[in-house]
């Protein structure tokens, strides 16, 4: 069995190949390469990046959102781990009217990864991209006019996946449940880290990475067939999940998601059997460490943070005092009540502004199993 503490490993392989075919663990090469292009820490989150761009390819894409305050490199952590993707699996867009996902051709977006440079973007796109994400195909009937009164359909053809930035810690909740959440490492010194590649590549009039890296993984993304994957494993991991929490239903198949495009990345590397790719210990090991990753850092985790800071007070408090305890800025403060207050975990006593404890939020824990 493959322990998950085995699998990722930042170290170049002393025989490196153009041919990626060759490689038997692609997410640690491309660990490797994604650092090499100016990406600092912040791995894990790029190969979640990586992984649900190339979902696309599939018929089930996982959707991602990516969370981090203003400055702190969202939008560069997308187009770096994107930036391995070719540009005919993908759409970088900077947002969407309310109906343009609705009017687009029928397989404009088919198969791609849509690159959001900002939630506010597509806000007001929100019932289209649910829409797209649940059924896989919208079907828009419209009263044309230019031709006197007439009734038309446009079709527009999925699967899409989508990725985008905010720096919002929770969304609508019916948003949220179809997403993968990661939030970016904004600790001192992550940020030490990054102002140190800054002055090492200023210092030393560093030119532009080279592009053979990119141009590899492009000629390689390409070669990928379209297969079945199976997961002869799943019955077992879907004891693992817990069930009185109703969000398991669409959870358990993220970590399937993410298991199927591994073994879809490697499919060169993993048995066949009756023309399906299948998935194996490596995929699970590769998948589980991302999944954790997600679940850990997701709007539960910012909810569980700010209620525990509530509780710990013991007394009725102010936003402020949230502020002072969590060191939060404002605005996410004021936006993680208000999702306590949805759901009855704190209220707001009789003085306006003032709010009282009620219970903590009841967060199942997530305990998968080492290996399989």
């Amino acid at each position: 069995m493959i322990e998950v503490s085995d699998l990722i490993v930042v170290e170049r392989p002393e025989n490196t190949t153009k041919h990626l075919a060759d490689e038997g663990d692609l997410i640690r090469r491309f660990h490797i390469d994604v650092e090499e292009r100016g990406l600092v820490g912040e791995k894990d989150n790029a190969a979640i990046v990586f992984l649900c761009a190339l979902s696309a390819r599939l018929a089930r894409p996982l959707n991602l959102t990516v969370n981090g305050e203003s400055s702190s490199g969202k939008n560069y952590l997308l187009s770096s781990a994107t930036a391995f993707i070719p540009d005919e699996f993908k759409n970088e867009t900077t947002g969407f009217t309310p109906k343009a996902l609705m009017y687009a051709k029928e397989d404009e977006f088919q198969h791609k990864a849509v690159i959001i440079a900002e939630y506010e973007g597509v806000a007001k796109a929100d019932y289209a991209i649910r829409t797209m994400q649940s059924e896989q195909v919208i079907e828009w009937h419209f009263v044309d006019t230019s031709k006197g009164i007439q009734k038309k359909t446009n079709r527009v053809k999925g699967p899409i996946a989508f990725l985008q930035a905010t720096t919002r810690p929770v969304l609508h909740p019916e948003n949220e449940t179809r997403l993968l959440f990661i939030s970016l490492d904004e600790s001192p010194e992550q940020t030490c880290a990054i102002l140190k590649r800054q002055a090492e590549a200023a210092a030393d009039g560093a030119a532009p990475p080279a592009l053979e890296s990119i141009t590899n993984w492009h000629e390689y993304l390409r070669s990928l067939e379209s297969m079945l994957i199976s997961i002869p494993y799943a019955p077992a991991l879907a004891e693992h999940f817990p069930g009185e929490r109703v969000r398991s239903r669409r959870d358990f198949p993220k970590l399937l998601g993410l298991i199927e495009t591994s073994a879809f990345l490697h499919q060169h590397k993993r048995e066949k059997r009756d023309e399906k790719v299948m998935a194996d210990a490596n995929d699970y090991a590769t998948a589980k460490q991302l999944f954790e990753n997600c679940y850990a850092t997701g709007p539960d985790s910012k909810l569980k943070e700010l209620l525990d800071a509530a509780e710990s007070l013991q007394h009725d408090f102010r936003a402020s005092d949230l502020i002072e305890k969590t060191g939060w800025g404002k605005s996410k403060v004021y936006a993680v009540i208000a999702r306590a207050e949805e759901l009855g975990c704190i209220a707001e006593t009789e003085t306006r502004g003032v709010y009282r404890f009620m219970r903590n939020s009841a967060v199942p824990p997530l305990e998968l199993p080492d290996a399989i």
